[in-house]
């Protein structure tokens, strides 16, 4: 996700020396909440974000109590100004227990009222018990996205996730029978020893289901994860094979009407959910709350850089987060970058923003991205073809050459 960047991966991003005053200090008109839970039960072997491993009940009662501190602390701006979608992410939030959601919803809804805009929030099938889907459903505007990656039994077990596909599907059912409930998941395609095909069991299923929200990753495999570390890497991502992949798992989607709604999310619904992420798609600023976190407002990017510490003692420090002000090229190169992630670029969004000295860089992108095949035209609208989002990386290094050059 957007929201938890590793700094030393920072890219597209170029950064200016620190400054020195807050940007809890700056006005804005919209934002978005983003609320990290660095914690699993275990790390899936795709993944290389920084987590903790969950072991102690005691540990997340004191992780939510400083979230809440963190929350008050921060109440001014976020009351001053208009919030758009809260999103809870991770790690895993569903380790939360019964009573720690309540907590933080709680605490939420006496914030910021209860007809909130929209919370997302974070769930892995394994974590998520019948209890906790109660609790969410009693709040107003809650999607609960599960992150299931698949339905084949053997693909999750090689990933190290609960492969009971039945116990999936009964949570899901479960979930889905909520009125208050809107729920969505996550799919990702093209896994270590995946079959093309499989991706028809698993919209198959998704169709029994009845459900109306997906997120269809491509598989990617990351530096610092189980996979890379371990694995050939050769037979791990095979370029050519994974292109191959998204396209029919993207040609499946749309005939059964799903619409993409970014590069990512497809759905069925007219309007869409997932608020906070759309926000951030069209270069709107957010606030992080939490360990690992990060914040984008006023051009500036904080980060609450505290994994591997006591998050508790940053709360004596809370003045001190790492900020980098970005400078005209970065921010630039920021909003290129996201503006590719939607379903179409939004060059008019940009052209507003910086004026007509931003015509050429987006001109020359066009077109490189266009010889190396990294889009497509759709309807008389440009957007990234499935060689461009299997080849994320490439398009965002094209970006900064575009750019810089």
């Amino acid at each position: 996700m957007i929201s938890n960047i590793d700094k030393s991966e920072a890219i597209p991003m170029l950064f200016i020396p620190s400054v020195e005053q807050t940007a809890m200090k700056t006005l804005k008109k919209e934002y978005a909440l983003y609320i990290h839970i660095p914690y699993c039960e275990k790390k899936c072997h795709f993944c290389s974000i920084p987590v903790t491993r969950f072991t102690d009940e005691m540990v997340l009662d004191r992780y939510v109590d400083a979230l809440l501190y963190e929350l008050k602390y921060k109440e001014e701006f976020l009351k001053k100004n208009t919030l758009i979608g809260i999103h809870i992410g991770g790690g895993t939030p569903s380790v939360l227990s019964v009573l720690q959601i309540k907590r933080l919803f709680d605490f939420i809804t006496e914030m910021f009222g209860k007809e909130l805009p929209e919370v997302v929030f974070e769930a892995n099938p394994a974590s998520l018990t019948k209890e906790k889907i109660d609790v969410l459903s009693q709040y107003y505007n809650v999607t609960l996205n599960l992150g299931v990656q698949t339905f084949n039994s053997q693909r999750l077990q090689e990933i190290n996730r609960m492969n009971d596909v039945e116990a999936i599907k009964e949570c899901l059912r479960y979930a889905m029978q909520k009125e208050n409930l809107h729920v969505g998941i996550d799919l990702i395609v093209g896994l270590p020893n995946s079959k093309i095909i499989d991706f028809d069991n698993d919209i198959k299923i998704v169709r029994e289901l009845g459900i109306k929200n997906i997120f269809i990753y491509s598989y990617r495999l990351e530096e610092k994860s189980f996979f890379y570390n371990y694995f050939d890497k050769k037979k791990c991502f095979l370029q050519n094979d994974m292109i191959r992949k998204m396209e029919y798992a993207e040609e499946r989607i749309k005939n059964f009407g799903y619409i993409a709604k970014s590069i990512y999310y497809w759905s069925i619904e007219k309007d869409s959910l997932y608020r906070y992420t759309s926000h951030q798609m069209n270069g709107g600023e957010w606030v992080g709350i939490g360990d690992g976190a990060y914040s984008y407002l006023e051009h500036s990017v904080m980060h609450n850089n505290f994994i591997g510490r006591n998050y508790q003692k940053y709360l004596n420090e809370i003045k001190q987060n790492q900020i980098f002000a970005q400078n005209v090229t970065s921010q630039m190169i920021w909003d290129i970058s996201l503006m590719v992630k939607k379903d179409v670029f939004d060059t008019k969004r940009i052209i507003q923003k910086y004026g007509k000295i931003v015509e050429p860089y987006l001109r020359k992108l066009g077109k490189r991205l266009e010889e190396n095949g990294y889009s497509q035209n759709r309807n008389n609208k440009v957007c990234l073809s499935v060689k461009g989002k299997v080849l994320l990386d490439d398009v965002d290094k094209i970006i900064q050459e575009v750019v810089l050059n």
